[in-house]
């Protein structure tokens, strides 16, 4: 089980930790071929720490890029998942990195704020759908990728509010510079992280997010598209 030191601060993208192991992806082939190794097989290495500060890409929001420094060698951050409660940093080994190695970790700064902003603006974007219609709207996913965002909802948005009114009511949220809240809830055994909009409804998410609207910018609403016979409508968005 790996860490996730990421869930404690955004904004912390440097930190140290321990190698657990490091996989030779091109051994896997002599084995049975899983859903695992598959995936193991798009990078030459992967490396598994202690604890790591690299968002895993999942729950509609791309992985952290960066790199891990070792005594001997360091390793290019190209990519990184979640399999089983162990995060596997994928990418190209430079030296050597061993079991035990204690390592530096740097997370790309850019790439962590540029996923951390859009997916914020999605929570936004949801946080004022669930606002103004309540049940009568409910989110399917998100998909909070910089170069294709949206948020889909069961129900379609009345015609009336058109993509202009959306946008302005979404910068009328940034402008007024509200709190980003996390917090954690006790579920039996488990913990569920909650994000929050201060002052909009809670929703449960495991990504990262800034502290404020304020930090989101420009939000432009690319496009509302709505599928009365899906019962659906989808918002697309980009943050500046």
């Amino acid at each position: 089980m790996t860490e996730l030191a990421y869930f404690k601060d955004t904004y912390v993208v440097c930190g140290t930790g321990r190698v657990l192991e490091v996989i030779d992806t091109s051994v896997l082939t002599n084995g049975a071929v899983t859903p695992l190794t598959k995936a193991l097989q798009r990078h030459p290495h992967a490396v598994i720490l202690d604890a790591t500060l690299f968002y895993p890409q999942g729950g509609g929001q791309p992985t952290d890029t960066g790199r891990i420094t070792g005594p001997n060698g360091h390793f290019t951050v190209a990519h990184v998942f979640m399999d089983n409660k162990r995060v596997y940093h994928q990418g190209t080994l430079h030296g050597t990195l061993n079991e035990n190695d204690a390592v530096d970790i740097s997370v790309d700064e850019d790439v962590r704020m540029r996923n951390a902003r859009c997916h914020s603006a999605g929570h936004v974007i949801f946080s004022i759908i669930k606002h103004m219609w309540g049940d009568q709207m409910t989110e399917r996913k998100g998909h909070h990728f910089s170069d294709g965002a949206y948020v889909e909802f069961s129900g379609v948005l009345s015609e009336a509010h058109d993509k202009t009114l959306l946008e302005e009511m979404v910068a009328r949220v940034v402008a007024e510079d509200r709190r980003i809240i996390v917090t954690e809830e006790s579920t039996g055994n488990d913990v569920l992280r909650v994000v929050q909009v201060d002052g909009y409804v809670a929703n449960p998410c495991g990504g990262t997010h800034v502290r404020s609207t304020a930090e989101l910018g420009h939000v432009t609403i690319r496009k509302i598209a709505r599928r009365a016979g899906q019962n659906l409508t989808k918002i697309s968005y980009c943050v500046a």
